[in-house]
């Protein structure tokens, strides 16, 4: 095997063993995205919203992590019921990176419920499927290890994902928990050349399950037309240290949105945030490598979309309404 094509699959390797054993599909604005992070978000808002994505990295690399989603999920009360409300939706991702894309697609069931007045509770589990898969059209044609692969892609794996989550939520505030590769599977590395389940190198790699805190509150400012909105996440394994990302945004008249994120000590991160069209808001986020890290990894790109034909809102009001909107539709 060629010393180049034998570096390339050990880069990638790492990076899909790390992604998918000790990280899951991280994004900057993930204050945005809360659906891709945790089912429970689903109901927070009556009605239909529509989200997708997609966030590209090492910018300027050929064949570089690539990760894209995209979300539908409609809430209801019913017959007219102010102590739940109830929630359905559907998710979908790839994650690209080299020769390696994972893809997944989930259904999702959640309820909302009151505890007492001023502070609410919602509980969702995403079900569904993980596949891994290997791009050969990526490989050299020259190298004989490697060009006896029959098809332009191979299905390494396919498992079942199950990820459930919890949120406590009032006007100001809401707090998130989720965990993903709930269900511990097994990636294990195989024979490609002719198709065997003959094990090469270490034992099979479990997935150990991922789970994610995030924390956000709102903070008025003067007569309410300008909003702060400050928001901690936390994400790791019971192995590895966790990875802490702290994010702050500005918003004004609920239509435009500025803000940073800072995650660890290797990206800082500039988002910004447009409504339009009052029930559409698009997204953007870059993130620049700083610390040492930045001589050898290239910046991120990240664009967004939502779109809420009833406008995002949950219109109920008064003592009895179990769901007013905590993230304020930013």
């Amino acid at each position: 095997m060629k010393i180049k094509t034998f570096a390339y699959f050990i880069l990638f390797g790492l990076i899909t063993i790390s992604c998918f054993a000790q990280q899951t599909p991280s994004y900057t604005q993930f204050v945005f995205n809360q659906y891709g992070s945790n089912p429970a978000y689903a109901g927070t808002n009556l009605g239909i919203e529509a989200m997708t994505g997609r966030r590209m990295q090492w910018v300027g690399f050929d064949n570089a992590p690539v990760t894209t989603f995209g979300s539908f999920t409609y809430a209801w009360r019913k017959n007219f019921n102010y102590k739940a409300k109830h929630a359905v939706g559907a998710y979908i991702e790839e994650d690209r990176a080299g020769m390696f894309t994972s893809k997944a697609a989930y259904v999702s069931y959640s309820i909302h419920m009151k505890i007492f007045t001023g502070l609410n509770i919602a509980a969702g589990i995403f079900a569904g499927v993980r596949q891994v898969s290997v791009a050969n059209a990526l490989n050299d044609p020259n190298d004989p290890a490697l060009n006896n692969l029959k098809s332009n892609t191979s299905i390494l794996t396919i498992y079942p994902d199950i990820i459930p989550g919890i949120r406590l939520y009032n006007k100001k505030l809401y707090i998130d928990i989720s965990v993903r590769q709930l269900y511990k599977n097994e990636l294990q590395q195989t024979s490609l050349l002719n198709g065997s389940t003959k094990q090469i190198g270490n034992p099979a790699t479990k997935l150990d399950p991922t789970y994610t805190v995030v924390i956000k509150r709102k903070i008025p400012l003067g007569n309410n037309i300008w909003m702060l909105t400050p928001a901690l996440k936390i994400q790791s394994t019971y192995k590895a240290i966790p990875l802490a990302e702290a994010n702050l945004m500005l918003f004004y008249d609920r239509r435009i949105g500025i803000g940073a994120s800072l995650r660890g000590n290797a990206f800082a991160s500039a988002i910004f945030q447009i409504r339009f069209l009052k029930n559409v808001i698009a997204g953007f986020g870059y993130d620049y490598t700083i610390g040492k890290l930045h001589t050898a990894s290239a910046n991120s790109v990240e664009v967004m979309l939502s779109f809420t034909p009833g406008g995002g809102e949950d219109k109920s009001v008064g003592s009895r309404s179990v769901a007013n909107c905590p993230d304020f539709n930013y």
